[in-house]
């Protein structure tokens, strides 16, 4: 118990730390996509930006601590592991598995090539917005889909959402994490990608003002591909090696897929 409460602390520690950058990071966006709203919500605020900031930090802080310390519970019900943080709480060196990082990067850059190049390359025939949309590299971008996206997302729908789907199968199927057919494990990936794409979907009509066919579609595309890899690396290799992975995705957004399409 003593050993979640930790990792769990951890993970709301980091998360905390990339809730300092959501924040402007979600204002620069803003700014460049909708600068009306922008200017709205700019007007809006009643307490200054650097305690806003906090605020939020703090809320994603304890968020995530309680989505972390529900989530490793289920996890170590249905044989999910998290190798590298009971490592580091149990204080042994920790050993990365090699296999499990080459795939974590592989999955990463091409999971950030699909969302850039299936914009650069189709969706900007069919959407006009993404068609006059000008991608350029951000440190804000970078740090706050690292730390945020990378991982207190894997949290949410990796950590908690998929290990109590594969944990109420277990109930229901009452077979333990051994003999459980493994169409289970991917249902709870798939329904897990699926959930992580929908979420977008207020972002995606607050952006385009509309959520038409064509943007359900690349919304299930994008981000459904990079839940898959994620949710296998979860499943295979561990929480670490899914966080990974996700990193690995908008650090080659950021530092390949966008200087080199754009």
């Amino acid at each position: 118990m003593k050993k979640d409460l930790k990792v769990s602390l951890l993970l709301a520690a980091i998360c905390f730390v990339g809730g300092l950058f959501l924040v402007p990071y979600q204002f620069k966006s803003l700014q460049s996509m909708l600068p009306e709203e922008f200017q709205a919500a700019i007007d809006s605020l009643t307490m200054p930006f650097p305690i806003i900031m906090i605020i939020s930090a703090i809320q994603l802080a304890v968020v995530s601590f309680f989505i972390s310390y529900i989530g490793i519970k289920l996890a170590r019900k249905v044989g999910f592991t998290l190798p590298v943080f009971d490592s580091l709480m149990k204080k042994e060196k920790v050993q990365f598995n090699n296999s499990g990082v080459i795939l974590a990067i592989v999955f990463g850059v091409i999971t950030g090539f699909a969302i850039i190049g299936a914009d650069r390359f189709y969706y900007q025939h069919k959407i006009e917005a993404i068609a006059q949309a000008n991608p350029e590299f951000s440190w804000l971008g970078l740090v706050a889909g690292v730390l945020y996206g990378g991982v207190f997302e894997e949290l949410l729908m990796r950590l908690l959402f998929m290990s109590l789907v594969v944990w109420i199968f277990m109930k229901i199927t009452r077979k333990n994490y051994e003999t459980l057919n493994s169409i289970f494990f991917w249902i709870a990936i798939i329904l897990a990608a699926a959930l992580f794409a929908i979420g977008h979907f207020p972002a995606t009509e607050a952006v385009f003002g509309e959520l038409n066919t064509t943007l359900i579609i690349r919304s299930f595309l994008l981000n459904g591909l990079g839940g898959i890899f994620f949710g296998y690396l979860y499943w295979k290799k561990g929480l670490e090696y899914a966080i990974l992975a996700h990193m690995f995705t908008h650090i080659s957004m950021q530092l390949i897929w966008i200087p080199i399409l754009y």
